[in-house]
């Protein structure tokens, strides 16, 4: 069974301005660079009208793993993610996905941004298909995302703040 995961972040700056950030190809490589370095790729970035689609790579060496994903997955966890954002007037609305390379493994869920200053909003599902420990792995992943969630959210606001 899936466990759920819903998790909010604000930002200093408007709805408008995050959308120009995320539009951004330079941020999404500065993004993975601060946050991901050598364990981290832009597999695709495309802006196609109020749309803006992203294929990543990340990775997290084994050793940064909690000790019940180690495990399982026997060394580094690659994972490919997929984001699409969609501005909507004074909203952005969108899709998360993830999985874990080698492991059953995947999150998929929605993005929704509004206010003034803009707030997103996260709410995803993870589902294990490994018997009597998937709940288990499936809370380690979530306190995993929102980690990296909130590091995202923080490398989003120094990016901004140095490219007004």
């Amino acid at each position: 069974m899936a466990s759920t995961m819903e998790h909010t972040v604000s930002y200093p700056f408007s709805v408008q301005r995050l959308w120009e950030v995320l539009s951004s190809e330079t941020y999404w490589r500065d993004l993975l660079e601060a946050i991901n370095s050598s364990h981290g790729k832009l597999e695709s970035f495309e802006v196609a009208g109020d749309t803006v689609t992203v294929a990543m790579q990340q990775g997290v060496p084994a050793d940064k793993l909690p000790s019940i994903v180690s495990k399982a997955l026997n060394g580094d966890a690659q994972i490919p993610r997929r984001n699409t954002f969609r501005l909507a007037g004074d909203q952005i609305t969108g899709e998360m996905t993830a999985t874990v390379s080698g492991a059953p493994a995947k999150v998929a869920g929605t993005v929704v941004t509004g206010g003034d200053p803009a707030t997103t909003r996260y709410t995803a599902e993870v589902d294990v298909s490994v018997p009597f420990v998937g709940g288990k792995i499936e809370k380690a992943i979530i306190d995993q995302l929102v980690e990296l969630l909130d590091a995202e959210h923080e490398q989003t606001i120094t990016w901004e703040a140095g490219h007004r």
